[in-house]
C-alpha cells in the first residue's frame, strides 16, 4: 500500500488548527466550500467538487488525531484513509497521510500535488489569510484540477 504523506506548520494554535479539522465550517474554509455531514465518530462528511466526490467515515476524532475512511468517491479513494495529526512543537504542526492507496497511479500523483495545495490552503486560513477552498482552490492541471 502506498501513502501520501506531508506536514505544515501554521501560526495558529492546536485548538484552533483542531476546529479547521473537525467541523463543518472549519472544513469548508480550506477544502471545499460544499461540505456537509456531522464529524461525530461513525458519522459521514460529504465533500463535493463540482458535485461529485468523496464520502468519509469519521473513524476517530480526538483532541490531536482525526481519521477518515473513504466510503465512496473517486474508484481509487474507497478503503483509503485520511490521517491528520496536530502536535505542538516548536510551532503548531500539522501531519497528514492519505493511506492505503492500491498503486502509485495518475491519480495518485494528482492527489499528492492537490494534497499539497490544500494543506497550503489549509495554512494560509489558519494563519489569518484565508484558504482557498475549491473551487478557488490553486489549479495543477489546464484541466480544471
Amino acid at each position: 500500500m502506498n501513502t501520501i504523506a506531508l506536514k505544515i506548520g501554521v501560526a495558529s494554535n492546536p485548538q484552533d488548527a483542531l476546529l479547521a479539522l473537525n467541523t463543518i465550517k472549519g472544513l469548508s474554509q480550506w477544502w471545499t466550500t460544499d461540505t456537509t455531514g456531522n464529524t461525530q465518530v461513525g458519522s459521514i462528511i460529504k465533500f463535493r467538487f463540482n458535485g461529485e466526490g468523496p464520502d468519509m467515515k469519521v473513524i476517530k476524532n480526538t483532541n490531536d488525531s482525526i481519521v477518515w475512511q473513504c466510503v465512496s468517491g473517486h474508484p481509487e479513494w474507497p478503503n483509503t484513509e485520511i490521517q491528520f495529526d496536530i502536535k505542538q512543537e516548536q510551532e503548531t504542526v500539522i501531519y497528514f497521510q492519505h493511506r492505503n492507496w492500491e498503486e502509485v497511479s495518475p491519480m495518485f500523483h494528482l492527489c499528492s500535488m492537490k494534497w499539497a495545495t490544500f494543506l497550503l490552503s489549509l495554512k494560509s486560513h489558519l494563519d489569518g489569510e484565508g484558504g482557498r477552498a475549491f473551487p478557488d482552490d490553486i489549479k495543477v492541471s489546464t484541466l480544471g484540477y
